[in-house]
């Protein structure tokens, strides 16, 4: 069955247009890649200028993505992405290209169900219907939540198999369970693990952060009363409200990320335009946002700053908290020590302008929707709607 999506208002055909690549431009010849110069921008991948799927064995800067949304660095430094409007996931080779590790076609796992259980399903067999995030495991096990499938998934990386870990399909239950598999979201967005191992699932339309231990055996939620809405500051999170998108059609909404020095975690409180931390003793606090939908307080407290629907936070090596603020489309970073707020990459207008070898500062983005950083610090960028990955080094250099 053709399914049509209608996100940010761009109607798209997300079986069909995906895989057959209604391409708008034929691929250019390869180019040099760009210079390694801290703080200038540069087209990591997906810089042929078009939106689709040309298939795998490219080299990373002329292959297509269709609205990448996230990218993630594996324990040995490779990099993977969700190429999330082509429903796959891919990893770089060492040459540079691309391959498919996880997708097939739009669905919803493998065609005879060989993924609810283990060893799970090859991941080429294993059909996804827009994933939204990826994390690894320390033994290199890639988590990835199946955003419109409503589960949890996990990919082997010694056999390639993917398996069903948690979700059994939208709705909400699981709370006070002492066995994980009973667990049910409603399009779980982001996902992140603690210090300890437990495990933190944005459950977008139950507007809540669930949490689940190490072992499976403790469930319950984190943060949010399942109303959206905004209240609960200096109380405890279970009793706060939050707000995602949760229309008919919703955008992917929300994110966590989590402080491994005290295991605090902080959540995108999306449509309140807010970044909340919830401490040790699960007490939760705005640290980013008045709640007024804007852009405003680069250079100040973040906490007088206005943001704009952030889509994805991540800790930088230098322990900055850095945001997509998607439609500001910027990037900006947040110093916890000090609590001043700066916008990193993006000038703040919507555009797919040159980037090579211009200041991140003064680059155009579309709506980013994902971050990440390898290990020497440097920024990528998925420019969502510009279907490229940017590049910036030299970001967040630990100290």
């Amino acid at each position: 069955m053709l399914r049509i999506n209608s996100l940010g208002g761009v109607a798209v055909l997300a079986a069909l247009v995906g895989f057959t690549s209604a391409c708008t431009k034929t691929p250019e010849p390869e180019k040099p890649d760009c210079q390694e110069q801290p703080g200038i921008a540069c087209i990591w991948a997906g810089a042929t200028g078009a939106l689709g799927f040309n298939g795998d064995g490219h080299d990373r800067r002329d292959t297509m993505l269709y609205w990448p949304i996230d990218m993630e660095f594996a324990p040995d430094g490779t990099p993977w992405i969700l190429d999330w409007n082509n429903h796959l996931i891919r990893k770089l080779n060492g040459d540079q290209t691309f391959t498919t590790v996880v997708g097939s076609f739009l669905g919803d796992g493998a065609a005879d169900g060989s993924d609810a259980q283990a060893p799970g399903a090859p991941g080429l067999e294993v059909s996804l219907n827009h994933p939204t995030d990826i994390v690894f495991k320390a033994d290199g096990t890639l988590v990835f939540a199946a955003w419109h499938n409503h589960k949890i998934r996990e990919l082997d990386p010694t056999t390639g198999n993917v398996v069903i870990v948690y979700g059994k399909g939208p709705g909400f239950a699981g709370d006070g369970a002492t066995d994980a598999a009973t667990i049910r979201f409603n399009q779980p967005s982001k996902i992140a693990f603690d210090s300890k191992g437990s495990f933190y699932v944005v459950d977008q339309r139950n507007f809540r952060v669930r949490k689940i231990s190490a072992d499976g055996s403790e469930v319950g939620t984190l943060a949010g009363n399942g109303k959206k809405g905004f209240s609960g500051d200096t109380g405890p999170a279970i009793d706060a409200q939050l707000e995602f998108e949760a229309g008919p059609n919703p955008e992917p909404s929300g994110a966590v990320a989590v402080r491994t020095s005290d295991d605090a975690v902080f959540v995108a409180d999306a449509l309140n335009h807010r970044v909340r931390m919830i401490d040790k003793n699960g007490i939760i606090t705005t640290i980013a946002g008045t709640g007024t939908d804007g852009f405003s307080g680069d250079g100040g407290k973040a906490t007088d700053a206005e943001l704009s629907n952030v889509k994805d936070m991540e800790f930088g090596p230098d322990g900055r908290l850095y945001l997509a603020d998607a439609d500001n489309n910027r990037i900006r970073s947040i110093d916890l020590a000090t609590g001043l707020i700066e916008t990193v990459a993006g000038n703040g207008t919507k555009g797919s302008d040159e980037v090579d070898g211009i200041g991140a500062r003064d680059i155009t983005l579309y709506r980013p929707f994902g971050i990440a950083f390898d290990a020497a610090g440097s920024l990528y960028i998925s420019d969502t709607f510009n279907s490229r990955i940017i590049k910036v080094p030299g970001v967040a250099v630990a100290k």
